[in-house]
């Protein structure tokens, strides 16, 4: 299956939309949160917050995304925001190859440092070992962070 990946554009919305949910992955708010980070992206050209990018099929069929952006307040430092691919076709590299192109952009902008924040609960330990696999390494732990239970893990990579 060929992919590209180009920057998101307006089309890539509704199967986005069906991505984010059939991942089950997501909670409903989660989704609006990704979904309120793609409006100002596509809405708002002058914004310099969030840089999102669509890794499509030869048809330019919505395979997965990637949402990344500088962390406000620091130099070269960047947050992966939102990361996804269509749920039958995970674990066919194409993850792999969006975080490696939001690195490589990255590094062209000066960035040095991404950083990814994810749920110690056991449905993202795909996630988890997804990060771990591509280099990440736990940065730091706030334990009972999202709720009891539930600790905050900081994933980072130096680049």
């Amino acid at each position: 299956m060929p992919e590209f990946i180009r920057k998101f554009l307006e089309r890539d919305k509704k199967e986005l939309i069906n991505i984010l949910e059939q991942t089950n992955a997501f909670t409903d708010n989660e989704i609006s949160v990704a979904l309120e980070l793609v409006d100002i992206y596509l809405n708002n050209k002058n914004q310099k917050d969030y840089d999102i990018y669509s890794a499509v099929d030869e048809n330019e069929n919505l395979l997965g995304y990637i949402c990344i952006g500088p962390t406000p307040l620091t130099d070269g430092t960047y947050d992966l925001y939102w990361i996804a691919v269509r749920a039958d076709i995970q674990g066919k590299g194409i993850g792999k190859k969006l975080l490696k192109f939001a690195e490589e952009i990255i590094k062209t902008y000066k960035g040095r440092l991404l950083v990814i924040e994810t749920s110690s609960q056991d449905k993202y330990s795909k996630t988890r070992d997804f990060y771990e696999s591509n280099g990440y390494k736990v940065l730091s732990r706030i334990k009972d962070y999202y709720k009891i239970g539930d600790d905050l893990l900081v994933y980072g990579k130096y680049l």
